[in-house]
């Protein structure tokens, strides 16, 4: 079953650190992709169902942190990621404008031809980029997950592995930047999804690899590269070489453009803890 807050409707996001915001504050950045018509202005449907879409995954993966956050505490295994998106979706409830405190509207892409959504009957789509500061606390709450001390936390909070140095989010991009509709198959873990993002943002330099899509046993991501599609998977193969996660390209789909690679979980011999890159 695919997470989804409204039809038609996938978003992506990125969690960054909110300086000005309390303890039970985050900021978060999100980009929202929702169906559109060709030619379609900023007044029309679409970029309404896009900033909606925005700040639902927005409010949506904070709950999912939470709720890593809590289990991995707790000593439970590293989740499926799509059942704990469902599971946020469900609890959640359709409105999240309840958890957002306030938001701003970082990035007006308009309508564009479609990339993003799975809907093969779209033409387009709307994409914007917000920053929405989210309600920390309202969200512990309704999900459940078990508010930890501070310490315990942050101990337990995803960490990037320790040969790669976190990416800085205001450090313009340089160089030619491919966009590529990543498609993963056959991930049995949160640790496997975990690896493959880790290794795109790591290893490969990548802008950015928002999930678009989680579902039992695959993931989606829009991935913003250096490297070109062509090549994406086999340097995405040469950068898990050596890991217990591993991935193999397969055919594209039937007339599938040349921006859309699909890659399969080739094995993984054992958990891989939770990257704090799985939001970016």
């Amino acid at each position: 079953m695919r997470r989804s807050w409204c039809a038609a409707v996938f978003a992506v996001s990125m969690l960054v650190a909110g300086g000005a915001a309390s303890a039970e504050q985050r900021w978060v950045e999100a980009a929202g992709v929702a169906r559109a018509e060709p030619g379609e202005g900023r007044g029309g449907p679409g970029r309404q169902a896009a900033l909606r879409a925005a700040l639902a995954e927005a409010v949506q993966q904070v709950a999912v942190e939470l709720l890593v956050a809590s289990e991995t505490a707790a000593g439970k295994p590293p989740a499926d990621p799509a059942a704990l998106a469902e599971r946020a979706a469900r609890t959640l409830g359709g409105d999240p404008t309840i958890y957002v405190a306030r938001y701003q509207i970082r990035e007006d892409r308009g309508v564009q031809p479609r990339l993003l959504l799975a809907d093969a009957d779209a033409k387009a789509e709307y994409q914007l980029v917000v920053m929405a500061q989210v309600d920390v606390a309202k969200v512990r709450q309704k999900v459940g997950a078990r508010a930890a001390p501070a310490a315990e936390e942050a101990a337990a909070a995803p960490k990037p592995p320790a040969d790669e140095a976190a990416p800085d989010p205001e450090k313009p991009a340089t160089g030619e930047i491919s966009r590529v509709r990543l498609e993963i198959e056959q991930v049995a873990s949160y640790g496997e999804y975990a690896a493959v993002r880790g290794a795109l943002l790591g290893k490969l330099g990548a802008r950015s690899a928002m999930p678009i899509e989680l579902s039992r046993g695959r993931a989606v991501l829009d991935v913003e590269s250096p490297v070109a599609a062509a090549e994406l998977a086999g340097a995405l193969r040469r950068a898990l070489a050596g890991g217990p996660v591993g991935i193999e390209a397969l055919p594209p789909a039937a007339g599938a453009p040349p921006e859309q690679i699909r890659v399969r979980i080739r094995s993984a011999t054992q958990a891989i803890p939770p990257s704090d890159r799985l939001t970016r």
